[in-house]
């Protein structure tokens, strides 16, 4: 039996007549273009898996419910680039947060007033997505800045000892002021944990431990950026909250690091504050993917 004699008897009309059940016709007016059997060909042979179509199922059903609680947008037909990759991944995503970001693009791409958010892009992105990073993206979806800490050792030598500061009013005690003032340390920066943003305490991950990977990955796509050089000071609660609270064991750690030195080398903490920020590119993804229709 040759594969198209084998796909006749695929019951493919049943299935795109399920799209027009009644309560789902604005998701097949808006799918016409996409569910077409030489679009779709393969479809008919993923849902003969049990799961798989459960998954699609469901999917399509929640589609179709944002499409009905919509009544001000004019409907249009999902343009193909945008609707074959998404149907194809309604048959094996189960029901989460990155099933439902595909889902609001697709929704996203059926209104003529919100198809200009749907960007060619997006799509690839998605697919570079993990369940746990679309969690974080719903989870900071209106927020501006997401603040982080990075812990430092610095490490130096000190030639001479800082002297008493009430000896400084004489003249030998200023000379002592002054070669401790401006002695070179040979200074050196010793990174010893970077980006702790609590995240992982405030999103139920599958992966907490995975926090590092998620985030260089949201940046690695484009929708996030660090910003290392400013603070924001309206954060402040939330940073000394990374120490004494989220991070603290880890915070904890490096003072113990510093107190059992016994090198040459002074040790000290060193803690720099910045923050996590959307790129435009992040913010119209949150748009299109994200958030639901206004």
């Amino acid at each position: 039996m040759d594969i198209e004699k084998y796909l006749n008897k695929l019951p493919v009309n049943e299935l795109y007549k399920d799209l027009f059940k009644p309560g789902m016709q604005k998701a097949g007016t808006a799918l016409e273009t996409v569910i077409d059997g030489a679009n779709l060909i393969l479809l008919p042979l993923k849902l003969l898996n049990a799961k798989s179509k459960v998954y699609f199922e469901r999917n399509l059903e929640i589609y179709s419910e944002k499409l009905n609680v919509e009544n001000d947008l004019t409907l249009t037909q999902v343009p193909q680039y945008v609707g074959l990759p998404i149907i194809d991944k309604l048959t094996y995503l189960d029901q989460n947060e990155l099933a439902e970001a595909f889902i609001n693009l697709l929704t996203k791409a059926s209104y003529e007033e919100t198809l200009k958010l749907v960007h060619p892009a997006f799509i690839s992105i998605l697919n570079n997505l993990s369940a746990d990073e679309a969690k974080i993206l719903y989870t900071f979806k209106n927020t501006d800045k997401i603040p982080f800490i990075d812990l430092y050792i610095r490490r130096y030598i000190e030639t001479f000892e800082k002297p008493d500061e009430n000896g400084a009013k004489t003249k030998e005690g200023l000379k002592k002021l002054i070669d401790y003032t401006f002695q070179e340390k040979q200074d050196t920066f010793l990174k010893y944990a970077w980006n702790l943003t609590g995240i992982q305490n405030e999103v139920e991950l599958l992966f907490p431990e995975n926090i590092d990977i998620y985030l260089e990955n949201l940046e690695l796509n484009g929708l996030i950026q660090f910003e290392r050089e400013l603070h924001s000071k309206s954060l402040l609660e939330k940073y000394q909250q990374l120490l004494e609270h989220d991070h603290f064991e880890t915070y904890e750690k490096l003072k113990k690091v510093i107190e059992e030195n016994t090198s040459d080398f002074k040790l000290e903490i060193n803690i720099r504050k910045g923050y996590i920020e959307f790129t435009e590119l992040g913010k119209a993804f949150l748009e299109a993917c994200i958030k639901e229709l206004k």
